[in-house]
């Protein structure tokens, strides 16, 4: 039996752990902190092939605990960063953290693969 690596911030995959905004649908924006790692990277031979319709997750956690905000509502939403490049993803819970799942490029990556 195979040991694929573990999934850990030592096992090389571009990751951002820091502030953001999540969009909703009807445009509430919210400041949120994320953690987010790269699932897909076409340079590697050990992906799996269901990473390639998600190419990033993490988990997303609003900064404003007493806000009557529910993640779950930005389905889909836009996960925006600081320098302004955004992606859209689907929350996976609510109300106040929530794992994520992108559907487009990793917002966090540069086009060479590097985290930004």
């Amino acid at each position: 039996m195979s040991m694929s690596p573990r999934f850990h911030p030592a096992d090389g995959r571009p990751r951002y752990v820091g502030p953001a905004t999540v969009v909703f649908p009807d445009g509430l924006v919210v400041p949120v902190r994320v953690s987010l790692v790269l699932r897909f990277d076409p340079s590697r031979t050990d992906n799996r092939e269901s990473d390639r319709g998600s190419t990033w997750a993490g988990s997303i956690t609003l900064d404003d605990e007493a806000g009557d905000v529910d993640l779950f509502d930005a389905a889909p939403g836009i996960l925006r960063m600081p320098d302004g490049r955004e992606s859209e993803f689907m929350a996976t819970g609510g109300p106040r953290t929530s794992g994520c799942s992108g559907l487009g490029p990793a917002p966090f990556v540069d086009q060479g693969g590097k985290s930004a």
